[in-house]
């Protein structure tokens, strides 16, 4: 319970990945075909120029320009699929991968399809960013296409950190995109810590520079070092990573020089300036936490969705999503359909991770036995009157309560 670094699920779902099963078009276009509520479109452009040895996301590295349109071409069919269930789609967000990968001409073809099923100007539309990767007239390219909201994949700012991760971006180099911010109403940054040669004192040199920056959120998350998943992070000397019990110092050291500077922890890992709208509405997806819409349809391979009672996710492969594609249907392969009671453990899981506060009155005695344990553990959750709230503590040790709830036999998972 009191393990910062035990290994188990982040709950972006519940269940988790290794309890879905075989999952195809028909059940697909079933669910779509039985849900009328609002959603969040999630894109995923695979393609990157460079290899960041850090990186557990699904990725091509490519900078064959006929490779990607390509899969772009793919890309917009797969939208056109989408387009007779007429989807409610209140946000979008474009990741990968890089999605500023792709060229103007590009990102504009991509933009014309999807303002055939939404309206990209009427809604809120997020885009990761490798700041490598473009300049300031890029930043107002895909502000005119109606991008409101940019994330850039920061990482860590020390130059040997940097060169050991395969990713040198001087803070000069966001200075300078940062002039344009004035175009969005909100910019992300992405730290990672646990990164080899990182230490107290790196993270506090980066963390001054991310303070005169002043992002409107910041996304934190602990390095997962996983060679025989990612078979790049070989390149990684594991000897150079920081030991297991500097971790948890690392996030706390975050935790408070963050909330000093007048940012408000949120979820797990998640960080904003009051200002911003995850300030107000806090909600669970596989993106992380979110103001938006929380059920989700993805586009392009590896993504997952979420609405109604099912979770389903699309081919790796790029040859598996070409030839689902080319048969007219849907490119999913694996799902789950949730139980009442998947739905239930679901919803108090993602409560404790969005407002560390459970009313277990709401409940009756069904969480007695779950309220049991947690009592044995005052310092870090407190019962009282039938509402759990948790602590400090607790807070930096949220997933362990998390699994408190978990009925389900939770492994280790690396995306």
């Amino acid at each position: 319970m009191r393990d910062f670094n035990e290994e188990g699920h982040w709950y972006t779902s519940f269940p988790s990945l290794n309890h879905w099963g075989p999952f195809n078009h028909s059940d697909y276009v079933k669910a779509l075909y039985s849900f009328e509520n609002p959603l969040h479109l999630y894109l995923h452009i695979p393609f990157c120029k460079k290899l960041c040895s850090y990186c557990i996301c699904n990725v091509i590295i490519s900078n064959d320009r006929e490779k990607i349109q390509h899969f772009l071409d793919y890309l917009c069919r797969e939208i056109d699929l989408l387009k007779p269930y007429s989807p409610d789609i209140r946000d979008l967000h474009f990741g990968g991968g890089t999605p500023s990968h792709l060229d103007q001409k590009q990102f504009t073809q991509l933009c014309e399809k999807l303002n055939e099923i939404t309206d990209l100007k009427s809604i809120d539309v997020a885009m990761e960013i490798d700041p490598r990767t473009v300049n300031k007239d890029d930043l107002r390219h895909y502000s005119s296409l109606g991008v409101n909201r940019i994330s850039f994949g920061i990482q860590d700012f020390n130059l040997k950190v940097q060169e050991a991760i395969n990713r040198v971006q001087p803070s000069e180099l966001i200075d300078e995109l940062l002039e344009e911010r004035h175009l969005f109403t909100g910019v992300n940054f992405d730290l990672l810590y646990g990164l080899p040669f990182q230490t107290l004192e790196t993270i506090k040199e980066t963390l001054d520079k991310v303070l005169r920056m002043r992002p409107d959120r910041l996304t934190v998350l602990k390095y997962c070092h996983a060679p025989e998943v990612r078979k790049h992070m070989k390149l990684i000397d594991s000897d150079t990573l920081p030991i297991q019990s500097k971790l948890r110092p690392m996030f706390e050291m975050i935790v408070d020089r963050l909330t000093d500077a007048g940012y408000l922890w949120i979820g797990l890992d998640h960080f904003c300036l009051p200002t911003d709208s995850l300030s107000r509405k806090v909600g669970r997806t596989f993106n992380g936490f979110t103001s938006g819409t929380t059920e989700m349809i993805g586009l392009g391979p590896t993504t997952t969705g979420v609405f109604g009672d099912i979770y389903c996710q699309a081919h790796y492969n790029l040859k598996d999503y070409y030839e689902s594609i080319d048969r007219g249907e849907f490119p999913i392969f694996r799902g789950y359909k949730m139980t009442s009671e998947d739905l239930l453990r679901r919803k108090v899981i993602f409560n404790l991770l969005c407002t560390q506060r459970l009313d277990l009155k709401l409940y009756g005695s069904y969480f007695d036995k779950e309220a049991s344990i947690l009592s044995d553990y005052p310092d870090l959750c407190s019962i009282r009157d039938g509402v759990l709230t948790v602590t400090r503590e607790g807070r930096i040790l949220l997933r362990n309560l998390c699994k408190v709830f978990d009925n389900k036999d939770v492994k280790a998972e690396h995306f």
